[in-house]
């Protein structure tokens, strides 16, 4: 009897979500243009209607009829208009000044003084996507969903596959005591149905699967399930990409958009990756310093250049951990895990002011908006991960986004009640400080960030135990925090860290944060420290990286300095 080329012990560490098991199935669903796909549901129209969202004078999304006339993110309202006549152009939903929940508003372009743009609808949809995908899904064997993105979220089918597999091919349950041992080949009744998947190279495919083809097969059934699922729940077409790693499965996703989904076998994983993806910044880690590194070394962006370069050779110019990892993934080898949780580092509420705000007075008014934009965000992630934080700051930038800047944070006693009155409470008293250092008017920035989340603490504290005494650097608590407090507590002192810039990172995996652990292999090491632009937007004004989180702040702060520069 024909053998396969695996052997029992990778049928049974597929079962396990082993990430060195060559049978394992991941898929990474990516909702198609999600923003305007959101806008296109939520105004009852056609999903034939170009349509782009839009923010202040810049489009910052787009449906794909729209991008049919040509129209590019980052394009001018007038533009699009001009290329597209027919199209509808949809606002962003914004907080006002004087108000604590964002709106859908048709005068918002006359108020961007006064409006901050909000996230928060594509933040909802987004959750109640996920959670009905999760809802799809069997109870067991237990399932691996990650967040990859607000559009994007990692599956790992291995174990439900597995499943599959020993139920459709009986003679997988014969276990022999030697795990070494080959298991059979398929048999030849067992060809394979793909319906409309694009899958990569298959007229070169062996006629004759073996269960690697096999596994894939059944994990694309799951996945086009699933986006039929959702279109009819929701209305929203996905397209997936589903191979035996997460960098390949990311690709496959984005290669047949909209709507479809690709399969990437084993065999033809190497040649997708060097005629069909191309550059290698395209793929998951090399699209930050780790790439530019790897073009500088070797003078090419290009991936069949990479192959050819001896392992040896990468490891001296890259080090020897970047090297070897590079030299298996532009193979398509990759072992890191899909987490069944994102872990939230921080969350940052900002806005830039056109024109500035002059006083702390007026400042207070956003301090409210930012404090019920970071408590509706919390209340989402609390109510599917129990987490708190337990650093507030507040960043304060005279001239502009990118200029000088002073900040001041403070820690959260553990256990600490978080609501809108205490995050505002604690901006308030921080920004009071800073005020207290220098000139802080006019201000031209203001943003506020909430960090270091950690399990949920069922006590709580009354607020005042935010302000503790610290022997080397302490601070009375102002004025404008007893009057909050209406002197329900006697005055305590505050613990901050003031005068310096802080990092605003959005979000990192749940492997990131095991960094301290030690307990990570290679491979998720390196994907860790290299996946700064994983997820990331590329401004269409500026080309820097943004990270999603933060992407509508950073147009906004490109808006606000076009109108200064105009004179308007």
């Amino acid at each position: 009897m024909d053998t396969s080329q695996y052997t029992h012990r990778d049928l049974d560490e597929l079962k396990k979500f082993s990430p060195t098991s060559p049978l394992r199935v991941i898929a990474l669903i990516d909702f198609d243009a999600f923003y305007a796909q959101c806008e296109i549901v939520r105004l009852g129209l056609p999903s034939s209607t170009p349509l782009a969202v839009q923010q202040w004078n810049a489009i910052i999304a787009l449906n794909y009829p729209a991008r049919e006339s040509g129209l590019k993110r980052g394009a001018s309202v007038d533009e699009a208009r001009r290329l597209c006549p027919d199209i509808v152009l949809q606002h962003v939903a914004t907080w006002r000044e004087g108000e604590t929940t964002w709106a859908y508003r048709p005068d918002v372009t006359k108020h961007m003084a006064t409006d901050k743009s909000a996230l928060d609808p594509y933040r909802l949809r987004s959750r109640k996507c996920f959670e009905f995908i999760r809802s799809l899904l069997p109870e067991e064997p237990i399932q691996k969903v990650e967040k990859a993105s607000i559009d994007e979220v990692f599956l790992d089918l291995s174990a439900q596959v597995h499943q599959i597999m020993l139920r459709q091919f009986p003679e997988l349950a014969e276990q022999p005591d030697d795990l070494e041992q080959y298991l059979p080949l398929p048999s030849f009744s067992s060809l394979l149905d793909w319906e409309d998947d694009h899958v990569v190279d298959i007229e070169k495919a062996d006629p004759r699967p073996d269960w690697d083809d096999i596994a894939l097969n059944i994990g694309a059934g799951i996945i086009r399930r699933i986006r039929a699922e959702v279109l009819t729940h929701s209305g929203y077409t996905c397209s997936a990409g589903i191979a035996h790693n997460k960098v390949v499965a990311k690709l496959g996703a984005g290669f047949k958009k909209p709507n479809r989904q690709t399969v990437i076998p084993t065999q033809a994983t190497c040649n997708f990756l060097a005629n069909q993806i191309v550059n290698l910044t395209k793929i998951r880690g090399l699209g930050g310093k780790l790439g530019q590194q790897v073009i500088d070394a070797f003078g090419s962006d290009r991936v069949d250049d990479i192959l050819r370069i001896p392992i040896k050779n990468l490891e001296a110019k890259l080090g020897k951990e970047s090297g070897y990892w590079v030299y298996n993934v532009v193979r398509g080898r990759e072992t890191s895990v899909v987490t069944s949780r994102l872990v939230i580092q921080s969350m940052l509420s900002a806005k830039t002011f056109v024109p500035s705000v002059g006083s702390f007075e007026q400042a207070m008014k956003w301090l409210r908006i930012f404090a019920a934009d970071l408590m509706g965000r919390l209340n989402e992630l609390q109510s599917e991960y129990p987490r708190q934080p337990t650093v507030v700051t507040v960043h304060h930038h005279i001239n502009g986004r990118f200029g000088p800047t002073r900040s001041k944070r403070a820690t959260i006693p553990s256990g600490s009640k978080v609501d809108e009155m205490a995050i505002f409470a604690w901006s308030k008293s921080l920004l009071r400080q800073i005020c207290d250092e220098g000139v802080a008017w006019p201000c031209a920035c203001l943003s506020v960030s909430i960090s270091g989340f950690q399990p949920l603490v069922t006590r709580n504290h009354r607020i005042t135990s935010f302000f503790t005494t610290d022997s080397t650097n302490t601070k009375r608590l102002s004025d404008a925090y007893e009057d909050d407090e209406n002197e329900r507590q006697e005055s305590k002192k505050i613990r901050t860290e003031g005068g310096h810039e802080t990092s605003l990172e959005g979000t990192k995996s749940a492997s990131a944060s095991s960094k301290k652990d030690g307990v990570r292999s290679l491979h998720t090491n390196l994907h860790d420290l290299q996946a700064e632009n994983v997820f990331s937007y590329d401004c269409p004004k500026c080309s820097q990286s943004i990270q999603a989180t933060q992407v509508l702040e950073h147009l906004d702060w490109h808006t606000a300095l076009e109108i200064q520069e105009s004179g308007e």
